[in-house]
């Protein structure tokens, strides 16, 4: 029989080696299943990682407060000096925004896992779309040569489809599929996450707070600084103690300067600074402007974000319902084509399995946008990727 579609001996060869492949689901030939996307690590995660570990020593060490210095100084002829400050501070507004930096990074590693299982999780569905269509172009391609028809668009069909299941190994390999896909879609959970959790209300929350202290560190512009300080010394060195009220922030010094003069030494400082320039006061009402904006914002924040991740859940429950369909759809298909293939069934196996084929592609589609509805609710509300139980 003559075909009316003819390849080059190179592309004949290369298609028929992938054509094994994809059958070859038995032997040795590893096959792919959903859960393995789940251990997909991002190439950037341990970067990540050590940005957030760098974000926590940042945020400890403004919860601890201490800071200090050691200095040593040689001049022309030997002569030396040696010095040294220890240092404790407390800095609310320091302090709120290391905070939020360290939930920043925390939650872009989490980010970062969370989108590359997605992507891994997509490559799979198109690898379970692409070989259901190798499959069923197959079927129909073999169909009309044992019919001895001259079908063109089936034969077109198959060499498509061949090289798009080539092309879906090719993307899940990236991600650790390797391959054909051996299991059907699997289904996730939608955990519920504590309002105060969820990001958008936190970053309200942190919007407000920084709100707050801005506008007591520009009042405190016009409040008195109180500096108190103590020491001794003697020809060879000197030991101070000092400490600080500015505004919101406290700090208190011990420190030797390297030098002295025998005796004991103490005194204050009370210093009270009254700005003439008028932005000082203009800066004043525009921070109290921007707290009222914050707080009636976040007054609505609960309402606004437990309605848009009601929004969110209510999409991804209504897509599950319709992939837990399509599988009992499936599961009935298979069991009929089942009991066809050991003579027991009345239907056609040939018809049962091309029936099968279409199912397993309606069911990639469904499933690919659940992945990203899911997706979509996760990310909002900063979960994980988990397994339903029984996942299918």
């Amino acid at each position: 029989m003559r075909h009316p579609t003819r390849l080059t001996a190179p592309l004949s060869l290369a298609l028929a080696f992938v054509l094994v492949a994809a059958v070859a689901l038995g032997g040795r030939a590893r096959a792919a299943a959903p859960e393995d996307a789940l251990g997909y690590l991002p190439p950037d995660h341990d970067l990540l990682v050590e940005q957030a570990l760098l974000a926590r020593i940042d945020y400890v060490a403004a919860q601890v407060g201490v800071s200090g210095q050691l200095k040593a100084k040689v001049q022309q002829g030997g002569v030396y000096t040696a010095s040294g400050s220890l240092g404790w501070s407390y800095a609310p507004e320091q302090l709120l925004s290391r905070k939020q930096a360290l939930e920043n990074a925390e939650r872009a590693v989490r980010r970062s896992l969370r989108r590359g299982v997605f992507d891994a999780l997509a490559a799979y569905a198109e690898l379970y779309k692409s070989y259901a269509r190798l499959q069923l172009s197959q079927r129909l391609r073999d169909r009309a040569r044992a019919a001895g028809e001259a079908d063109t668009k089936a034969e077109i069909d198959h060499e498509e489809a061949l090289v798009q299941f080539e092309l879906a190994q090719q993307e899940a390999a990236a991600y650790g599929l390797q391959g054909p896909p051996a299991a059907a879609p699997v289904l996730f959970q939608l955990p519920e996450v504590p309002l105060e959790d969820v990001p958008d209300y936190r970053r309200d929350l942190y919007a407000l707070q920084r709100a707050r202290f801005k506008l007591r560190r520009l009042w405190a512009g016009f409040a008195p600084d109180l500096s108190v300080w103590a020491g001794v010394g003697n020809d060879g060195g000197r030991f101070q103690v000092s400490a600080s009220s500015r505004g919101p922030s406290t700090q208190l010094v011990v420190k030797t300067p390297g030098s002295g003069n025998g005796s004991w030494e103490y005194g204050f400082e009370l210093a009270l600074t009254v700005p003439l320039d008028a932005t000082a006061y203009t800066a004043v009402r525009r921070a109290q402007l921007e707290l009222q904006q914050r707080s009636e914002r976040f007054a609505q924040a609960r309402s606004r974000v437990e309605t848009k991740r009601e929004r969110y859940r209510q999409s991804a429950a209504f897509a599950e319902r319709r992939v837990r369909l399509a599988l009992e759809e499936l599961r009935s298909v298979e069991e009929k084509l089942a009991a066809a293939r050991s003579g027991s069934g009345e239907a056609s196996a040939d018809e049962l399995e091309l029936q099968l084929y279409e199912l397993q592609i309606r069911l990639a589609d469904l499933w690919t946008g659940y992945l990203r509805k899911v997706y979509n609710y996760l990310d909002y509300v900063d979960a994980a990727w988990e397994l339903q139980s029984p996942a299918r």
